[in-house]
């Protein structure tokens, strides 16, 4: 088997290797030079991906990555729908992974995107990487960023398919009460085209997004939203800011109509289910998770409640494990699964869950892409093994 036997045809090979995992496309790399060419090529890669998306169920098997709070190690879980129903198994399995050629501490885990993931570092340094093939690259700093002992910012990754390109973009602004810096106001949009390997200041935000978190952007339907004031209306209105990917501009999408538009700055956004999601803090032990579930209709804002006064925490909502539970994340401290049709929580049971972890747990998909995927080849770190 060390090269495509005559017997099948090459496309019906391609075909059945497309329908496979990207754990067992990796391993099968290694088979002969023909196949390692094939299973590398950025179109099978492309092909690849679109198929999973299109085969697989949303709730079949979830993935989440995150920073262990004890030793600083990246920690994948997967959870399988099948152990949802009982606290007295494991839901799931967790693995640490590894990069050598990262010897700055992981401190954020800002999003994911088609299998990448952005991590951020104590030193600010950005990396991507791919928690399913191991591989890594650091992104260059941008000579332009805001000293970061002097201001604030916030990150959000996503996709534009208009331009077949994956994007960073940092916000920035000013700590105006740090008297050694610029009395500036403005909030500085960065935008990093992995495509074209470069940074780029574009025009300011016309929000203020000097908000009580600075919270990574949340990236769905082609662009990436914050929580903002908009300083140009009357009251300075809350709003839900998207940048769009594509045309590079800030775009508001419309909230819950119940909501304080006063106050709901205060809340957090999600991604769940592949729908734009808000989180309201009752303060009573009361969480309401809203769902837009129609991106842009103002009327397709759905809510459920979680209902949790011994926890006395917000929650955040992750994902969807199974028909009728939701992950949430407490504070990283744990992981608690809310049954949607009996109101009732849970502990959820993942063997070598790290006791404590950063409260961005981010979930991601397998794939086989590459951070350099565009041709970073210079730039490409493969770890010496998983631990």
């Amino acid at each position: 088997m060390s090269d495509f036997t005559p017997i099948f045809p090459q496309e019906l090979i391609t075909d059945i290797l497309l329908r496979l995992p990207a754990k067992s496309i990796g391993q099968f790399r290694c088979v002969s030079k023909p196949w390692k060419s094939l299973l590398s090529n950025p179109q099978f890669i492309k092909s690849h991906l679109a198929r999973q998306e299109r085969s697989s169920s949303s709730h079949d098997q979830e993935k989440l990555i995150l920073i262990s709070s004890s030793d600083n190690s990246l920690v994948t879980l997967t959870f399988s729908s099948n152990n949802s129903s009982s606290s007295s198994t494991n839901d799931g399995v967790s693995k640490k992974i590894s990069f050598s050629e990262c010897q700055e501490n992981w401190d954020k885990v800002v999003g994911s995107c088609n299998g990448l993931v952005l991590v951020l570092t104590n030193k600010n340094s950005k990396f991507l990487i791919n928690p399913t093939t191991f591989e890594l690259v650091k992104v260059p700093n941008f000579p332009l960023a805001l000293d970061t002992l002097a201001s604030f910012s916030m990150d959000g990754f996503g996709y534009d398919s208009s331009s077949d390109d994956y994007k960073i973009v940092s916000l920035s602004y000013y700590d105006t009460d740090n008297e050694h810096e610029p009395d500036c106001a403005d909030t500085f949009v960065d935008v990093f085209s992995l495509k074209m390997r470069t940074w780029r200041r574009i025009e300011p935000s016309p929000y203020d997004h000097a908000v009580p978190e600075l919270a990574s952007g949340v990236f769905l339907n082609g662009a990436i939203h914050w929580l903002a004031c908009d300083t140009r209306s009357e009251g300075t209105p809350s709003v839900i800011a998207a940048f769009n990917l594509n045309s590079e501009e800030f775009v508001k999408v419309p909230p819950p109509s119940s909501l304080d538009k006063g106050k709901f700055v205060f809340n957090k956004l999600v991604a769940l289910e592949g729908c734009l999601g808000m989180v309201v803090d009752q303060y009573n032990g009361q969480i309401d998770v809203w769902i837009m579930k129609d991106y842009g209709a103002h009327d397709s804002w759905t809510k459920f409640t979680v209902n949790a006064p011994e926890y006395a925490d917000i929650f955040k909502p992750i994902c969807q494990l199974g028909e009728k539970e939701v992950v949430l994340e407490k504070d990283g401290e744990k992981l608690i699964a809310y049954n949607l049709t009996e109101d009732s929580l849970r502990d959820i049971v993942v063997a070598g869950i790290p006791d404590m972890f950063e409260d961005d747990v981010v979930t991601f998909t397998e794939s086989l892409l590459s951070p350099s995927f565009y041709g970073w080849n210079d730039e490409q770190h493969i770890p010496e093994g998983e631990d």
